[in-house]
């Protein structure tokens, strides 16, 4: 009851307020109210627009990067034409001893080390009589 009573007396006062000219001094809290008040609306549509032009201008950005990346790619049709077969690169065979391989691969390189480090030592520079 007390709260209907507080609106009653504050609908007096805005009324009297809107009817009284803007400079009068016992209403500056109303009219500064009313200024606030009008400012924070404004703000807030403004900002609510904002949001809106943004969204809708980064939907049409994704919207372009996504056709830009989908034209970057071939059609299915072309990446099954130029499709790699894989199953030969990992194909070992079975005749084929892997470790016999990968020694002789050490031993190879080994000797390529020797002959780079043997042959290091003997060269004579340009400067050299």
């Amino acid at each position: 009851m007390e709260t209907i009573r507080q609106l009653e007396a504050l609908w007096g006062y805005a009324s009297l307020c809107a009817a009284l000219p803007a400079s009068e001094p016992g209403c500056a809290s109303f009219w500064n109210a009313i200024g606030i008040a009008a400012v924070a609306v404004f703000t807030l549509v403004v900002l609510y627009l904002v949001r809106r032009i943004a969204s809708n201008l980064l939907a049409v950005r994704a919207s372009k990067l996504r056709g830009a990346e989908n034209a970057r790619h071939a059609d299915p049709t072309t990446l099954a034409q130029y499709k790699a077969d894989t199953d030969k690169l990992l194909d070992v065979s079975a005749e084929q001893d892997v470790a016999e391989r990968i020694r002789k691969a050490l031993a190879e390189r080994q000797a390529r080390e020797q002959r780079q480090h043997s042959g290091a030592g003997t060269q004579e520079g340009p400067g050299k009589p």
